[in-house]
């Protein structure tokens, strides 16, 4: 049986995911680049902090200006977080499918690219909400819950995270998720908010978990949400032969995707390119 690998034969990947365009989520870029880390911003479009204010308090967001310059010069992933953060739950269909649409066709202009991630926000969402997301173009979805594992997601729409940064055993998480050793494709998820750190005095819990994947980069894939997420689709869209004593799969899809094949004699690496069909 064919199990999917990351880019170059990979079977781990790492990324995170940050919300409400906080201030501090520039701290938080420079450490990403710093460590060769790869993530994803989820900017509620119509609530920055007014231009020429000071980012005081304990939750200061980006005006848009800083938002702009930043996101763009450190070259993230940009996601969906509802126009003005409001409960997806708690809105008429026309208002979430304003939320959602208005969010998104500001970040595509601001940003200059199309915008396919989002996070609920305040983790809040139904199956009205799922269906207003596809509606709307959007291809996966973070909740607040966590499951503490390292599986793929069942459902990128109800998409889980690994952990919060502020979860007690994080860095055991982390070195379990190192020492796995499965013959499934694992994905660690951190997520939380960089105002976080301004508040608990912890920017050492996400650099030292940073650093700690970093010095393990020939085992792990950084990626952004969207990046995962679209290569995991890809890999469900491959199509196979029917007979046994065929064994071709072929790639319909615009990725590249690799796959490992294990039997008695070994395993055997090998990838397929988009349009190519291979025996194997």
């Amino acid at each position: 049986m064919l199990k999917m690998r990351f880019p170059g034969g990979l079977r781990k990947a790492f990324t995170l995911s940050y919300d409400d365009a906080n201030y501090d989520d520039m701290r938080l870029m420079e450490l990403m680049d710093e460590y060769g880390v790869k993530g994803t911003f989820n900017v509620s479009s119509g609530i920055y902090r007014d231009e020429g204010t000071e980012p005081d308090g304990g939750w200061p967001r980006l005006t848009r200006s800083e938002a702009e310059k930043s996101y763009i010069t450190h070259g993230v992933e940009i996601a969906v977080h509802g126009l003005e953060h409001r409960n997806f739950t708690q809105l008429t269909e026309a208002e979430l499918n304003y939320e959602i649409a208005a969010d998104r066709a500001s970040l595509e202009l601001q940003y200059g690219r199309v915008v396919r991630g989002a996070a609920y926000p305040y983790g809040s969402y139904n199956d009205a909400s799922v269906e207003a997301l596809k509606r709307n173009g959007i291809k996966y979805c973070r909740t607040v819950e966590t499951r503490e594992d390292f599986a793929m997601p069942e459902d990128w729409l109800r998409l889980k995270a690994t952990c919060h940064h502020n979860h007690g055993g994080i860095m055991e998480l982390a070195k379990k998720f190192l020492a796995e050793d499965s013959d499934e494709p694992r994905m660690f998820y951190l997520w939380g908010h960089t105002a976080e750190f301004r508040r608990d005095g912890n920017w050492d819990v996400v650099e030292g978990i940073l650093k700690f994947m970093s010095s393990h980069s020939d085992k792990i894939w950084f990626a952004a949400n969207i990046d995962i997420c679209e290569y995991h689709l890809a890999y469900k869209a491959l199509e196979y032969s029917t007979s046994p004593q065929s064994r071709m799969v072929y790639n319909p899809t615009a990725k590249e995707i690799w796959l490992c094949e294990r039997s008695w004699s070994g395993e055997k690496l090998f990838s397929v390119k988009p349009g190519e069909t291979v025996k194997f």
